[in-house]
């Protein structure tokens, strides 16, 4: 779909044929050159008029009429091909000269491309805005498996005021982990890529997922990379991928009674090819243990097949410090996690939910919370909930309920655990909330709050079908959770079907919606060039085009400035009709959105908090001072919010935790009061940026806040 960048570039005039033909001879002429063209002949090459260079001389020339249509036909062909050039050339220049001018950035504002250095730039797949201005950009081994084989992992910072990148170290493969900020402003990274997918094609000995169980209630089951599992039926061995530590098993301090505890992992046949193939259940003894040790720590499997290796999760954990721009190893999880969702709680907790264990399964429901008084992680029996892979779950205003809004990312029941609803964590049920158009289609959507947070107003855009469907809807529905009885309303739809698309809330409490493709993973050329201001009465204004397509693996953030920064994209194809592999997008895009642009090219004026608190604190007034970019323009009195916005951590078109909180204004003899929410799940604790934005909805420079 073309957007405004397209639909107001005025027809391209024509070009008279036969001046362009005239041009080109006497182009030629001035440049002292013969315009006679020359045609491949034999072993050399011979001009239209019979002359030839190399060995040898033709037997016959041409008649003077073959001359004349060989010169005709080859200066024609080079007339329209001229043609075509210049309409290109002045198409391009006309839409330049649109996009450029003044009363266009005003309507639809601008972007613009970062390229950069080759040995800097990486495949990024996380971002994650920090309050020192800068942006994480995390890779990991980014979607390459050559990088994961040689253990190449890759973390950027980059300055978006200098335009500048550098590369920071990257202790393990970050790659589809999630993330969420503490408190302290650190940043909780948890699970990553343990290792990558095998198509059944290219496995040379069979394998799958061995489930070892440990009935000792006083030891952990330590099982190193490369441990023998001997089938008891079948005398065939299997080693195992990767170190893995399965807990002791849990023991009732009244009853006495044990319950097994049991950890996945992927092992591999000895034997090659179909020797190594076993399809029926059977128990296996771990080689290097004690005769009384087996009794208690076994395996357990269903079959050893050549079917396909899926991707591997791992139970690291991180804090980021945006300060020393450093990783910090915290407790691991208790399950290894790929493609998982970190939601904040409102006691400053981290609930982690879904993902790929070790061996390539989806969890089953097993649930973690991450204390950061012990950093360390806390599995949740009686809160297990099976969800797809990176579910989108967030908290709600009632600190025991969370809201799983439906959109998720790659792996799970293609139709069990997938509708919307509320998860009360006071006795772990699920209430499903109905109304949601097109359900079939929630994958590779987007979710976020529309509005302040405090309205409790949740939006699903986009989205497709399971897997690698080419369904796909533009649906843009809306439920207000604080309503009696919520359920989800049509709000709008996009021009056409949506996958991947990445929404970022505004300080006014719209939502700019960008990137995504028609079709899965961007096939068919299906990216949509196209970006949307989602106003809050479902209003849907489009905005400049983007240059640059973006599908999966794509992201989009707010950055303090009021402007917005995009990255990644990851197609199948690089072609129309999907032949040639798709290359990673490395290219960085800056949006500026309209308002800050003039119709008349001038400044804007821009609020500027030039005095209050950078440390507030929930249920308190707090009073700032806000002057103009511009002195003659009055700013304080012209305020009409100001807004605390979450830092964007986004992947995979997730991020759960950002949001937008508004902070009543009153005014007073010397500026702005603002009130700060009392409630921790409408407003945790941690680093925020703080905008005041104007009557004309413009908002300054975000200023750098702590909520204590």
């Amino acid at each position: 779909m073309g957007g405004p960048g397209h639909s107001h570039v005025a027809a391209v005039r024509g070009v008279d044929l036969g001046r362009a033909t005239a041009g080109v001879a006497a182009q030629s002429a001035v440049r002292g050159l013969d315009p006679t063209p020359q045609i491949p002949c034999g072993n050399g090459i011979r001009d239209a008029r019979g002359a030839r260079g190399g060995a040898g001389v033709l037997k016959q020339t041409p008649t003077r009429f073959v001359r004349w249509v060989v010169t005709a036909v080859v200066v024609g062909t080079l007339a329209i091909a001229t043609t075509a050039t210049v309409a290109a050339l002045y198409h391009r220049f006309q839409h330049n000269r649109l996009i450029n001018s003044d009363d266009y950035k005003a309507k639809y504002g601008k972007w613009e491309v970062v390229t950069l250095p080759k040995d800097i730039d990486a495949n990024i797949i996380h971002s994650i805005v920090l309050p020192t201005g800068k942006v994480l950009l995390i890779a990991g081994s980014g979607n390459d498996h050559h990088n994961s084989d040689k253990g190449i992992y890759n973390s950027l910072i980059f300055d978006p005021e200098t335009r500048t990148a550098k590369r920071i170290d990257t202790p393990v493969d970050l790659f589809c982990s999630d993330h969420a900020y503490l408190a302290d402003g650190t940043i909780l990274i948890a699970g990553g890529t343990g290792s990558y997918e095998v198509l059944p094609e290219n496995l040379t000995h069979a394998g799958g997922y061995m489930t070892i169980r440990n009935e000792d209630p006083d030891h952990p089951g330590v099982v190193p990379k490369g441990t023998t599992f001997t089938g008891k039926d079948s005398g065939k061995v299997y080693r195992s991928d990767r170190d893995i530590t399965v807990p002791p098993a849990a023991k009732d301090p009244v009853t006495y009674k044990v319950s097994a505890t049991d950890r996945n992992v992927y092992v591999s046949a000895d034997a090659t090819g179909t020797d190594g193939v076993w399809d029926h259940n059977d128990h296996y003894m771990i080689g290097g243990l004690s005769f009384a040790a087996q009794q208690n720590l076994y395996g357990f499997a269903p079959e050893m097949a050549l079917k396909k290796k899926e991707y591997q999760g791992i139970d690291a954990s991180y804090l980021f410090n945006p300060w020393t721009e450093t990783y910090e190893a915290v407790g691991n999880m208790n399950y290894a996690r790929w493609y998982p969702t970190l939601t904040r709680l409102a006691d400053g907790k981290v609930m982690v939910t879904s993902g790929l264990d070790g061996s390539g399964r989806i969890l089953d429901g097993q649930t973690e919370i991450y204390d950061p008084a012990t950093r360390a992680w806390v599995e949740r029996d009686d809160l297990r909930r099976i969800l797809p892979t990176y579910p989108a779950v967030f908290q709600t205003a009632s600190p025991d309920l969370l809201f799983f809004s439906g959109p998720t990312t790659g792996w799970g029941p293609a139709e069990e655990h997938r509708d919307p609803g509320l998860w009360n964590l006071a006795d772990n049920s699920f209430q499903p909330l109905p109304g949601i158009r097109d359900p079939n289609m929630l994958e590779t959507g987007s979710s976020t709050w529309l509005g302040p947070v405090q309205d409790q107003r949740l939006l699903v855009v986009g989205g497709g079908g399971v897997g690698d469907s080419d369904l796909s809807t533009g649906r843009i529905d809306i439920v207000d959770l604080k309503a009696a009885q919520p359920r989800f309303e049509p709000l709008a739809v996009l021009p056409q079907g949506t996958r991947y698309p990445n929404l970022v809330p505004l300080p006014s409490g719209d939502v700019f919606i960008t990137n995504g493709a028609h079709d899965y993973r961007g096939r068919g050329s299906s990216d949509i060039l196209a970006a949307f201001l989602l106003d809050q009465q479902g209003g849907l204004h489009p905005m400049a085009d983007p240059t640059v397509g973006r599908d999966y693996h794509s992201t989009a953030v707010l950055l303090p400035s009021g402007q917005i920064m995009t990255e990644g994209s990851n197609p199948l194809f690089a072609d129309k009709k999907n032949t040639l592999p798709g290359k990673f997008e490395r290219r960085i895009e800056i949006y500026t959105p309209p308002y800050l642009y003039k119709p008349d090219g001038g400044t804007v004026a821009r609020p500027v908090i030039t005095g209050g608190p950078t440390e507030i604190r929930r249920g308190e007034n707090f009073e700032y001072t806000v002057g103009s970019t511009l002195a003659e323009v009055p700013a304080a009195a012209d305020i009409k919010y100001m807004r605390l916005i979450a830092p964007a951590a986004i992947t995979h078109v997730t991020d759960t935790n950002e949001k937008v909180i508004d902070l009543p204004v009153t005014r007073t003899d010397s500026g702005l009061s603002v009130a700060v929410p009392d409630n921790s799940a409408i407003a945790p604790s941690g680093y925020y940026m703080l905008f005041a934005v104007d009557a004309a909805g413009v908002p300054g420079v975000a200023k750098w806040v702590h909520l204590g």
